[in-house]
């Protein structure tokens, strides 16, 4: 008895330890724990919040030094009704660049999973929302934001998501060997914003100051809560810092939302002159209304598709790297990457201190490639070689429309944001190569293609059709060198450019000037250019699936969560339709779904815009 009692617990042990144990969470009680740390220490494998409760606490997933077993940590709420985490105490961690990275929520167990909640950073502790250190974690339908109630402006060092390689500035080298290095993590279906929610005004209404110099919070999230100009409390959205060790890591984004921040988009570094790559992958997202660039490579690849870019460089800065989208060397990375079927608005402003702002800029980097890209109301649209020589970049497939001007909402030369009925417009457009000249200083050339530094960098163009130009300057280069009279096919010589031959000028017309909308900027049919630009709308637009039981008809699609003011409407004919609002529709993140009884006659469904 005894040798087969013992045998029985034997086998006992690893199965009651191999368990995935699930734990609930509600603040009030009548869930497992009444907070969320508790529930994490617990060593439960999946936890879930039942409410929507504020909580206030810092939280760790794993161990810093030695990672630790996966977890799920989740809600069965959506929208404005997930639960809200807010740091409680100012935290800080080690990581390969810093030894007091500020955080509120530390994850560094690879595999887990963080999903359906409200992050928030804490400002006045400078904690970031979070600090991802583990591999291969899925953060997914969450909001990063600012909390209410709060004044201070986050560093640069403490955005709201910093992405991090395990190791220690203090030793040699500075990245632990087979480390955790945030490989294979993918962001998904998030929104980061760069104010709290009760920011007011959100858009700049004024420059900050009244009549007198006073700050009088007019600048909206342009200019710093802190100083009383504006609303603003955000460094950046995403940082990472890496340090090469042979090692090539993988980060994307997916399905994101960015908007709204007084500094840096989407920041990725890598350091350190060793073998290995850092690489960050772009995919169907969204970002608007950015002080200065919006996704810029330091030493690190990039790689962007189906996404849109608006309002880039809005604010009176010089960094000299800057466009939406730009790549630049780092410690002897000289990094690549590619932009493909991506639609840029208001890039580049008159608010700006760089001409040559604009869509895609390779200050310095390797191969950077636009393809099927279109570009309008841009100050410039694609550049390369500010950085020094050697730097290629090749467009092909692209347009590029109304370039030299912006038009609402972007900011006007004093950052302002521009109304339709701004006196300023000339027939609906804001002049910005002319009205931010005084700002451009000694790099005043705004051009489709520029390449106005004289270097041996390139920009090669292949079959690319562009619109108008705003007081296009035809001048020979050299007189444009001293004398700027207005916006340029080509700013640089002629040696700059391979592939002038292949460019060819007409009028694009576009189905849709939104750029919210899932067809933003494609091509009407019988529109010059077919078959050029973008065309965004088979990755973005929903599309409906249907499932039937019994006379019950179930109608479900996702949607960008950025596409508001939308709807499912019925018509019962498409001859001479006569659209309703469905009732009834639920989403749980960008899942949306409606059940509808199946009647006599034809019934047609469809998402449309909201009159």
């Amino acid at each position: 008895m005894k040798k087969t009692s013992f045998a029985v617990a034997a086998l006992l042990i690893p199965i009651v330890s191999s368990w995935a144990v699930s734990v609930t969470v509600k603040q009030s009680g009548g869930g497992d724990y009444t907070n969320i740390q508790a529930a994490i220490d617990s060593g439960a494998s999946t936890i879930t919040i039942i409410d929507s409760a504020h909580y206030v606490e810092n939280l760790e997933i794993g161990n810093p030094d030695t990672g630790g077993s996966a977890v799920t940590l989740t809600s069965n709420q959506t929208g404005d009704k997930r639960p809200v985490i807010t740091p409680s105490d100012a935290k800080s961690y080690v990581e390969v660049n810093s030894a007091t990275r500020f955080a509120g929520f530390g994850l560094f167990a690879n595999n887990s999973v963080v999903a359906n909640l409200i992050l928030e950073a804490q400002p006045d502790f400078n904690n970031a929302a979070m600090m991802l250190m583990a591999t291969n974690v899925l953060i997914e339908n969450c909001l990063f934001r600012i909390p209410t109630n709060t004044l201070a402006t986050l560093s640069f060092a403490s955005p709201l998501l910093f992405v991090a390689q395990q190791g220690d500035p203090s030793s040699v080298p500075r990245a632990v060997p087979g480390g955790r290095d945030s490989n294979g993590s993918l962001v998904r279906n998030c929104e980061f914003i760069g104010v709290a929610p009760d920011a007011n005004p959100l858009e700049p209404i004024g420059t900050g100051v009244d009549t007198n110099s006073v700050p009088d919070g007019t600048a909206g999230y342009l200019d710093e809560k802190a100083t009383g100009k504006g609303t603003g409390q955000l460094g950046g959205y995403v940082r990472m810092e890496f340090y090469s060790d042979g090692r090539d890591v993988f980060v994307t984004f997916e399905g994101c939302y960015f908007h709204h921040c007084r500094d840096y988009g989407i920041f990725p570094s890598n350091r350190e002159s060793g073998p290995g790559s850092l690489n960050v992958i772009i995919k169907k997202c969204r970002f608007d209304a950015q002080a200065k660039f919006q996704f810029r490579g330091r030493g690190a690849n990039v790689y962007v598709e189906s996404s849109v870019f608006t309002r880039a460089n809005q604010a009176r800065n010089g960094d000299d790297e800057n466009s939406a989208v730009a790549i630049q060397t780092q410690d002897g990375h000289v990094p690549s990457g590619s932009v493909s079927n991506c639609v840029f608005v208001n890039c580049g402003s008159a608010n700006a201190q760089r001409a040559y702002y604009g869509g895609v800029n390779n200050h310095n980097g390797n191969l950077l490639t636009v393809d099927h890209c279109t570009f309008v109301d841009c100050v410039s649209g694609v550049g390369a070689g500010r950085g020094g020589a050697g730097a290629t970049l090749s467009v092909s497939n692209s347009i590029f429309h109304q370039i030299g001007d912006n038009v609402p909402p972007s900011v006007d030369s004093f950052g302002i944001t521009l109304t339709n009925g701004s006196p300023e417009l000339v027939g609906g457009l804001y002049p910005a190569w002319t009205n931010g000249l005084a700002n451009f200083g000694s790099f005043p050339w705004s051009a489709v293609f520029n390449r106005f530094m004289n270097n041996n960098s390139q920009i090669i163009i292949d079959n690319c059709m562009v619109g108008s130009i705003d007081t296009e300057d035809t001048q020979p280069w050299d007189q444009a060198l001293t004398n700027v009279i207005g916006c340029r096919l080509y700013a640089g010589y002629d040696t700059n450019f391979v592939g002038t031959g292949t460019v060819f000028r007409a009028t694009p017309v576009f189905v849709n000037n939104d750029p919210n909308a899932p067809n933003a900027f494609q091509l009407a049919s019988g529109s010059p250019g077919q078959g050029l630009g973008a065309n965004v709308a088979p990755v973005l637009e929903p599309k409906l699936g249907t499932s039937v039981a019994g006379n019950q008809l179930t109608i479900s699609w996702t949607q960008p969560i950025w596409m508001t003011g939308y709807a499912l409407k019925i018509t019962p004919s498409l001859s001479s339709p006569s659209w309703t609002t469905v009732p009834g529709v639920t989403n749980f993140s960008v899942n949306y779904s409606a059940t509808v009884t199946v009647g006599d006659g034809n019934q047609y469904f469809a998402i449309l815009k909201l009159p």
